[in-house]
């Protein structure tokens, strides 16, 4: 106690003159007022020269009490704590109200520190503010090594979309490199797809459109286990439609195509004509292949859409514009009366079934006209010459007319 009683020495010297007013006046009893201390041996020993704390172990909670002397006239739990000098083991802290110091410590060695504990002024206590400080001692050993702490990945943004029907590959990422085993503990992988329980690969053809959600986990053999919840969205295969057969399509004649995609992430960038050519006069806008061709012939071209997650699918085209449709001019060979005859009218161009038509007659007595071959047939009755106008139209309702000239010789004579 020799160390407290020479740290009160300040106190008393404050207190005398009180004492001797009290003597002097001999009407008042004071008790001799005490600022208290720190209590030592609970919980750090005297070691004859500083207090000694008992010893801490790096990675695992600490925490001591310090205690103050409760001598009156003072309260208990009055006091507050402060660290004065030095410093406490890294991890450590001292709460002030409480004189509890607490915390995980970090770093291993030996720490000597300045703990001051101070006495308010007020009515149970000296009337003034008082202090004590003692030095403290506090060695932290450095404990068993604490193991990394294993952390596996990769983060939902870093997982791609899958496609049903294409190959699908996710590798598991992890911090350390011990041998893990890997397995899912919750939800469940898109249908065709599995996780490799030694390398965390998830692979596979997925069979099955929709959103799947999962939990990976991963474990060593020492008990570390880390898991990441995680899900894979797998798109239905983004399809460009095939026709069958392309429309017809001919000079001069609008046209119009519109090409349709489906599946995918169902939001698709402008479509593109990727290689060839589309046909002089026609133009692709948003999928549709339109305008009014300007030369026959035949164009093979690819188009190519692509949806907001990258996939792509194409169409092969292979469109064939024909000339327009026309009647040439043409001279009929003469008929003969009595005498049957077929003349075929001549046309170029045109799509699909081509139809002809009498427009403006009549024909001679005894001939006949057929629609779908455009030939005049028949025995005609008499001589003469007529001009009759026919007209021909193809199934995408261009026509073409022309005036033909039907010439009948009369019978020649029989000699007697």
């Amino acid at each position: 106690m020799a160390r407290r009683v020479a740290r009160r020495t300040s106190l008393l010297k404050r207190l005398l003159p009180l004492l001797a007013l009290a003597l002097v006046g001999a009407a008042f009893f004071v008790s001799e007022a005490s600022a208290g201390g720190i209590r030592d041996g609970d919980p750090c020993p005297d070691n004859g020269t500083d207090l000694t704390c008992p010893d801490g172990e790096v990675g695992k909670p600490y925490s001591i009490k310090f205690r103050a002397v409760e001598e009156p006239p003072c309260q208990p739990g009055e006091e507050s704590w402060h660290l004065i000098n030095d410093s406490f083991p890294p991890g450590l802290s001292l709460d002030a109200g409480s004189g509890v110091l607490s915390g995980t410590p970090t770093e291993s060695g030996t720490w000597g520190f300045w703990i001051e504990m101070r006495l308010p002024s007020n009515d149970h206590c000296n009337g003034s503010v008082d202090t004590t400080q003692e030095r403290f001692v506090l060695t932290i050993k450095p404990g068993i090594p604490v193991p990394p702490k294993l952390t596996i990945g990769p983060e939902q943004s870093a997982v791609p979309r899958a496609t049903v029907g294409t190959a699908f590959s996710l590798p598991m990422i992890a911090n350390l490199q011990d041998t893990k085993t890997w397995d899912i503990v919750d939800g469940a992988l898109p249908a065709g797809l599995t996780i490799d329980p030694a390398t965390g690969v998830i692979a596979g053809t997925p069979s099955t459109a929709g959103t799947f959600p999962f939990t990976v986990r991963a474990a060593i053999a020492d008990g570390r286990t880390d898991t990441k919840a995680l899900s894979i969205v797998v798109r239905s295969t983004l399809l460009l439609e095939q026709l069958d057969e392309e429309p017809l399509s001919e000079v001069g004649v609008l046209f119009e195509l519109s090409l349709t995609a489906s599946g995918g992430s169902e939001t698709y960038t402008p479509f593109a004509v990727s290689s060839g050519a589309l046909p002089p006069g026609l133009r692709l806008t948003n999928g549709v292949i339109a305008g009014r061709p300007t030369l026959a012939g035949t164009f093979s071209f690819t188009v190519t859409v692509t949806d907001s997650e990258g996939r792509t699918a194409d169409y092969d085209g292979n469109l064939t514009i024909v000339p327009r449709l026309t009647i040439p001019k043409q001279r009929l060979k003469p008929a003969t009366v009595r005498k049957f005859i077929r003349i075929k009218l001549k046309s170029t161009g045109g799509a699909g079934e081509i139809l002809w038509r009498i427009k403006r007659g009549p024909l001679p007595k005894g001939i006949l006209f057929d629609r779908i071959t455009g030939s005049f047939y028949g025995q005609p009755a008499k001589p003469g010459t007529w001009r009759v106008q026919v007209e021909i139209a193809d199934e995408l309702r261009v026509k073409s007319a022309a005036t033909v000239t039907l010439v009948v010789k009369p019978a020649k004579k029989r000699l007697k």
